[in-house]
């Protein structure tokens, strides 16, 4: 049985990934699973820097992945132990269905919140409905390598559209309607909130509409920047 995991995930422009980051005994199943969910995450974040965003963007894998990494690893060697036993059982616990950034540089919440969602945690899933009443699942508008933006019953003018972000208003005079509940009810976000679900499908924000320069930060930090801010950086290169 061997169990190891790296230091570090990150050293300049070097990044480890997948077994090159963690190694394990293969029971319950995690090493593919860790491994895509590493390169997805890496993926990302290495095409938002391309695209102007920050550099810092890239310290966020390593926050991110390494814990989740650890775990992984006691995971495994635990199920290794009992399975020696012929007791092995895999719970819920080997889905990664609850994996989550809470303490990520990336999860931003104001004012923080004590519901059932936070950011950090993996977006859910509810079906709702188009405004002209056709069945639209949450999955299928966050599905892409664009961010999704949607706002709790308020006016989506409030942030300027740009390329790379989807922007939708959930409310009777939005063009998503939760007539049933059910995205309440998975969200649980007040009027005027808003929720900002990353290209992996984790929330990456939740702020009121009284604070949309938090929301425009965390956008930034992204590489989702305004159209004038871009080309203002531009002019500046230039």
């Amino acid at each position: 049985m061997n169990a190891r995991l790296a230091d570090r995930y990150r050293l300049g422009r070097v990044f480890l990934v997948g077994d090159a980051a963690h190694i394990h005994p293969p029971t319950g199943g995690q090493g593919l699973n860790t491994s895509v969910q590493d390169a997805f995450n890496l993926g990302w974040k290495l095409g938002a820097v391309i695209r102007g965003a920050p550099d810092s963007l890239l310290d966020s894998y390593e926050a991110e992945r390494r814990p989740v990494a650890g775990a992984m690893l006691g995971l495994s060697t635990s199920l290794l132990a009992v399975m020696k036993r012929g007791e092995m059982r895999r719970g819920r616990e080997v889905h990664q269905l609850d994996i989550g950034y809470p303490d990520s540089p990336l999860a931003v919440e104001t004012p923080e919140r004590s519901g059932r969602l936070q950011a950090g945690d993996r977006a859910p899933d509810a079906p709702v409905r188009g405004a002209a009443g056709q069945p639209v699942r949450l999955f299928d508008l966050f599905r892409g390598t664009h961010w999704t933006l949607i706002v709790q019953d308020g006016p989506r003018a409030l942030v300027p559209p740009r390329p790379g972000l989807h922007i939708h208003a959930i409310g009777h005079s939005g063009d998503l309607v939760d007539d049933e509940g059910h995205f309440q009810n998975a969200f649980d976000l007040n009027a005027g909130d808003w929720i900002l679900v990353r290209p992996d499908g984790y929330v990456g924000a939740i702020v009121t509409s009284a604070d949309i320069a938090t929301l425009e930060s965390c956008l930034a930090l992204g590489g989702i920047a305004t159209t004038t801010k871009i080309e203002s950086q531009s002019a500046h290169i230039e």
